[in-house]
């Protein structure tokens, strides 16, 4: 237990240290921000070989009568160590990135909040818990989507709690109800609404997946997202690979699995209507990031259309879709916060942030242009990169599900994917070779190391997927 409190508490105490400390030197309250979040890392750690070794680990108590619990199972911890994990690389680029900006205070201080509350999400043990947390993700961000007070950036960060706020409030109607038939909101044990029956089933699975619908930004309702790359790369890296997006998905997922149960879900017509709502998720929003000239933007759609490749993966209801749901989280992450990493130092470095003024801009910046190739033929799904074996999954188990044309659209959205980015990466390279010291320099340097760190993690897993295959498993062991 007392890992699972410090590994909640490690961004909390981080950010009230950073509130309250006086002006001091950066590299000081540099090492303060990452000394915790390498603790809220360690500690996730901790909590997930406990629950991968069998232990059940679990702080409960009550809220306005409702009774809430932390209870991590191996789907929480699974998003709680990509989360952790991730922070670091976000925690050390940010040194670099936000050297003479302004504001860092409070950067850095809803930066390691941000964490503890994306933490507080994947342990959840109830729906009561999840949606407090749900709740207060998007409370703790918004700080971070309007950091640069621009009008663009407010503009977007009312968009942003608009759709956040309007699907949390969807969630809730469907708490109640699934209270009201259920008695019941924990995870633990059973699916909760195991065995239940009635028509109204496929209206409050509506619900559920409109709900968690919004961050997951599933089509229609991925409107506030593009908006959101005002923020500053970090950050969205972060709440586009990692903490918000990833609650969306996380959230469906446990829905599917813990409160209806695939039984139960396979069983309602609303069900056999998500696959194609999600396929269609998938190749529209490649083609429009096909279409797109700035190139956080193309990044922007192109997380809109991989999320959907984790949903197509649960609504299969196949051990092996899960399983190419839960690595196709692990791995697509590693690579997309690589992806907004590299449009961030070109950013910086160049100030170009349009593709077609980055022609020849690799001779500038050869280190981050290798690093933006291994991500983007991440995302095409080509060996050796980890994304492959997601893929491989994710078809797999649409074909045993008997829903193979879902294999054919993974196929086509990787065929788009790879005009996506394979021409940006020729014309990096193309024209009169420039010479410059562009990726030299303490600033840079903070940027190009974990870019390049999660390029050779990438590499690692897609040619050993070994590595990561235990926790997969051990995920679709506890629903199957």
């Amino acid at each position: 237990m007392l890992n699972l409190v410090l590994a909640l508490l490690s961004g909390v105490v981080g950010a009230l240290i950073v509130a309250v400390m006086p002006k001091v030197r950066n590299r000081i309250r540099n090492l303060v921000v990452l000394l915790f979040t390498i603790l809220g890392a360690v500690f996730s750690w901790r909590v997930a070989l406990l629950v991968f070794a069998g232990k059940n680990i679990k702080i409960a108590g009550e809220f306005a009568g409702f009774s809430w619990s932390i209870n991590p199972d191996p789907l929480g911890v699974i998003f709680a160590l990509i989360a952790s994990s991730l922070w670091i690389f976000a925690a050390v680029y940010s040194f670099g990135y936000m050297e003479g900006k302004h504001n860092q205070r409070t950067y850095y201080t809803f930066l390691l909040l941000a964490l503890s509350v994306t933490l507080g999400v994947a342990f959840s043990g109830n729906l009561v818990a999840l949606y407090l947390f749900y709740e207060l993700l998007t409370l703790v961000t918004y700080p971070l989507v309007i950091h640069e007070r621009s009008p663009e950036a407010m503009k977007s960060g009312k968009k942003y709690i608009l759709y956040s706020l309007s699907g949390a409030g969807v969630i809730l109607i469907a708490i109640v109800i699934t209270y009201s038939l259920a008695g019941n909101l924990d995870f633990a044990g059973n699916a909760i609404l195991a065995g239940s029956t009635g028509s109204g089933l496929n209206l409050l699975l509506a619900l559920f997946i409109i709900g968690f619908g919004v961050k997951a930004a599933l089509m229609p309702l991925h409107g506030w997202l593009p908006g959101a790359m005002v923020a500053p790369t970090p950050i969205s890296a972060l709440l586009h690979a990692v903490a918000v997006v990833y609650s969306g998905a996380y959230g469906i997922v446990r829905v599917v699995y813990s409160v209806f149960g695939h039984e139960l879900v396979r069983q309602l017509s609303f069900s056999r209507i998500m696959p194609w709502v999600i396929a269609f998720t998938i190749l529209m929003g490649v083609i429009i990031a096909a279409r797109q000239n700035v190139l956080k933007r193309r990044l922007a759609y192109q997380t809109i259309s991989h999320l959907s490749y984790i949903l197509l993966g649960v609504f299969t209801f196949q051990p092996w879709g899960l399983a190419g749901a839960i690595m196709h989280m692990i791995s697509y992450s590693t690579l997309k916060v690589s992806l907004f990493f590299c449009a961030g130092i070109i950013s910086e470095q160049t100030g170009e942030k349009n593709i077609d003024r980055m022609r020849g801009i690799g001779w500038l910046l050869p280190k981050t242009m290798v690093a933006l190739s291994v991500a983007a033929l991440g995302m095409i799904g080509t060996m050796p990169l980890n994304t492959f074996w997601g893929k491989y999954y994710l078809m797999k188990g649409s074909v045993e599900g008997g829903m193979w044309p879902l294999a054919v659209v993974l196929v086509i959205s990787g065929i788009i994917n790879a005009y996506c980015f394979i021409p940006v990466i020729v014309d990096a390279f193309r024209g009169e070779k420039v010479q410059g010291d562009t990726e030299k320099g303490s600033k840079v340097n903070l940027m190009l190391a974990p870019t390049l760190l999660l390029s050779m993690v990438s590499i690692l897993i897609g040619l050993w997927p070994g590595i990561v295959w235990p926790g997969v498993e051990a995920v679709v062991n506890w629903f199957f």
